[in-house]
């Protein structure tokens, strides 16, 4: 089973098609919604515990494990660009299903208003904001889950712009669960309003399907995930259609060729998590397309990479993840979460 699921992870890229990148509205779709998977590379949908964040990428991990659970995570982006997500999870036992509810934010701060003459006439504010409510239900070794989503983007004092989108998520957990494979088909959706009747965007939302896997060491305190993104789009790697055709020597056009194994590896991201105790955990991961679009031309430092720690005091779960954007600097995540039906016992 594990050995169809990897060969089927690694051809898929090569027959899937679509566009990304500047395409679509409501992009802080995309960002991450808790710094545990910040930490693990930015994308994990195979991993199965009782962390109820996961749940944002792929519905169909919440299960009963994450009952009652609330938690709230805030992160600084660019310049003075803020974003987080909060979120809460609980399992109906009548009916065998666990559901959450969360609010994604980003707030891109004030901006100054001026006229066409450049004549300052104070301040404005912009933000996005999500609200999501899903489901998952349980079927032998598999479970099933959906994500419905209202959003809106909104330019203070100017415009207000709302869509609509659904997450479709599936996964299959080994009888002993160190095991795991995710897929998801995110942002299935679409705007009600347009910024402009001229908006060269796609009405559409940032679409994508990914497929992940995760595994636990059975003798050793090591979790590893791999996730294949973008899997609507075989072709990573830009390409400038506007740019002027290089010449050889003859005076022939030289065709545009891709790097087969850096497009490849744009699609993958990977992560590892050392689970050194039940309150202690240690995380990395790494982004190959973010590594190879945000490196400088002279050095790629760290970006790309990605690092996190999670410990638990008491009743209270504290997550930090670190992702490295190189030049234009790092982010720095938090969240801190706790069950509600624990402080009900007390």
């Amino acid at each position: 089973m594990k050995r169809y699921l990897l060969a089927f992870l690694l051809v898929l890229p090569a027959f899937a098609s679509a566009q990304i990148g500047g395409r679509h509205v409501y992009s802080f779709l995309n960002l991450t919604p808790a710094p545990r998977t910040a930490s693990l590379g930015g994308i994990n949908i195979s991993t199965y515990d009782h962390d109820a964040n996961f749940a944002y990428q792929n519905p169909a991990l919440l299960n009963d494990s994450m009952h009652q659970q609330a938690s709230f995570s805030i992160a600084n982006y660019l310049s003075d660009i803020t974003y987080g997500y909060a979120s809460y999870a609980h399992h109906f036992d009548q009916i065998g299903a666990t559901f959450h509810t969360g609010i994604q934010y980003l707030s891109y701060g004030q901006m100054i208003q001026a006229d066409v003459f450049g004549n300052q006439l104070g301040n404005f504010s912009a933000g996005d904001v999500a609200w999501l409510v899903g489901g998952s239900i349980e079927k032998d070794l598999f479970r099933f889950g959906a994500n419905f989503k209202v959003v809106n983007s909104n330019i203070s004092g100017f415009r207000s712009h709302w869509g609509l989108g659904f997450d479709l998520g599936g996964a299959y957990i080994s009888k002993k669960g160190n095991f795991t494979a995710g897929m998801t088909f995110r942002n299935i959706g679409f705007s009600i309003t347009r910024w402009n009747v001229a908006d060269e965007l796609t009405t559409g939302l940032p679409f994508e399907m990914s497929i992940g896997l995760s595994h636990r060491l059975e003798h050793m305190p090591l979790r590893f995930s791999v996730t294949a993104t973008n899997l609507q789009t075989p072709n990573l790697v830009f390409y400038d259609r506007d740019a002027p055709p290089e010449i050889d020597l003859s005076g022939e056009p030289i065709e545009t060729s891709f790097p087969f194994f850096d497009n490849l590896f744009r699609h993958f991201v990977f992560g590892t998590e050392f689970l050194i105790s039940k309150g202690f955990n240690i995380r990395a991961g790494y982004n190959h397309m973010r590594r190879q679009e945000l490196r400088s031309t002279s050095r790629a430092g760290i970006s790309g990479f990605s690092f996190g720690v999670g410990i638990k005091i008491k009743m209270f779960r504290f997550d930090y993840g670190l992702t490295s954007f190189h030049a234009i600097g790092p982010t720095h995540q938090f969240m801190v979460a706790t069950n509600i039906g624990s402080f009900k016992k007390k």
